[in-house]
């Protein structure tokens, strides 16, 4: 496959002390499409926030089933963060969305 290369210049590179970076999770029971909203006020509009999403069972222990799970876009705002997720399931799953952020 052939795909174009996207130049940009890296904004910001520094080194950060590993104590300015955060984790916490958020569970849904959902499907399909959705904005998925976890509030904190840790997060303001200028965090910078990566997040990942698992399927968990029934006892809360994540593993990969047959749904295709994905993250499409990451928002922090004021008092939370947004995320858009797809999970490609016909009927409503549990899943954990695992947040890393730094302030």
């Amino acid at each position: 496959m052939d795909l174009p290369t996207i130049q940009s210049n890296l904004e910001g590179a520094s080194e950060r002390a590993v104590a300015t970076v955060f984790t916490g999770t958020a569970t849904f029971v959902t499907h399909g499409q959705v904005i998925l909203n976890a509030t904190s006020g840790s997060f303001t509009p200028n965090t910078r926030v990566t997040a990942s999403i698992v399927e968990l069972d029934a006892n809360g222990v994540p593993f990969i089933g047959a749904a295709r799970l994905t993250i499409h876009n990451v928002q922090p705002y004021q008092g939370g963060v947004r995320v858009w997720a797809n999970i490609e399931w016909g009927s409503n799953l549990r899943v954990r969305v695992s947040y890393l952020w730094e302030t």
